[in-house]
């Protein structure tokens, strides 16, 4: 496979991924804030700080308007996060690999794309319809998902594209619970109540897994072990990097130059740091460096794998 296929196939789903994600995390807490319930205001501010590239004080002002944030997050080309900046970039990626993503991949990459391009929807926002525009959108990124798993063949394409996927939900989540943990001041001991993991739990869909699972009152212990250590959770750090193994031996099998058995290193020296992890590690460390040091170790991966793969920095 030519590398600017791998490379377009890669952040296709990477492109989508981080779009599935906002717009989820947009329809969580858009809901949640109707309420008017303690952390909402932090919330939004999460979600500016991560993904708007305004200024310090423009994603202040934004975080204390949420149907602006939320148009800002959505629409605003000044945004390079913005959802339907990424569309773009993904359909631009989906097109330059049509000959090996199916037909029903690429039609349903492009009725996201006219979705979102549709300016009906926008005045819908505008009419305080917004919930049901985040509905819809979600609803197409769950086909997209749905459609791709279902109709890829299992071949090296596949491969890339779930390695794109795994990756950018992988750092997704540490970065949202380097964020959220931030507030709490990293403590594993003096617990917050669940109201204020909820934003978290639901944008990342592991709120009912963390009902069903955990039985302590210790919810930040209880929430770190689901997004980092929890295997049956598919959004935590380690079923991610388990899921990233799997497609990089599969993408490195015919391939035994040095450099690649380096990656094949760097990647276990990577994985073995959530997998060989327990709480112990976690007091010793601290749990911000533990986490900043997973996301370093990730980003590092990344950059070594894209100049294998892609042959760019």
């Amino acid at each position: 496979m030519l590398s600017r296929i791998a490379d377009a196939l890669y952040w296709l789903n990477r492109y989508f991924e981080r779009t599935d994600a906002l717009l989820r995390s947009l329809h969580i807490n858009y809901a949640l804030s109707l309420d008017k319930g303690e952390y909402a205001a932090q919330s939004w501010r999460l979600l500016a700080d991560m993904y708007s590239t305004a200024t310090d004080g423009r994603r202040i002002q934004l975080a204390s308007d949420p149907l602006a944030l939320v148009q800002h997050l959505i629409y605003d080309n000044t945004n390079g996060n913005a959802i339907r900046a990424m569309v773009i970039k993904a359909r631009e990626n989906a097109r330059g690999a049509q000959d090996h993503i199916t037909k029903e991949v690429w039609e349903q990459v492009n009725q996201v794309y006219h979705l979102i391009n549709n300016p009906l929807l926008q005045q819908r926002m505008q009419r305080n319809d917004t919930l049901s525009v985040l509905e819809q959108l979600g609803t197409q990124l769950i086909l997209f998902n749905g459609v791709t798993d279902s109709t890829m063949p299992r071949n090296m394409g596949w491969n890339f594209m779930t390695l794109g996927k795994f990756t950018e939900r992988c750092m997704i989540t540490l970065e949202f619970a380097d964020r959220s943990f931030a507030d709490t001041g990293y403590s594993l001991e003096h617990s917050h109540d669940v109201l204020y993991w909820r934003n978290l739990l639901f944008s990342l869909s592991g709120y009912e897994l963390h009902l069903k699972t955990y039985r302590s009152s210790n919810y930040n212990r209880n929430v770190t072990d689901q997004v980092l250590f929890n295997k049956q959770f598919t959004r935590s750090a380690s079923y991610c990097l388990d899921r990233i193994g799997f497609y990089l031996n599969k993408v490195i099998q015919n391939n035994q130059s040095d450099e690649a058995n380096a990656l094949l290193k760097q990647f276990g020296r990577l994985q073995s740091r959530v997998e060989y992890a327990d709480f112990a590690t976690l007091q010793e460390e601290g749990l911000q460096s533990y986490i900043r040091e997973l996301r370093s170790g990730l980003l590092q991966f990344n950059l070594q794998f894209s100049q294998l793969f892609f042959s760019y920095a």
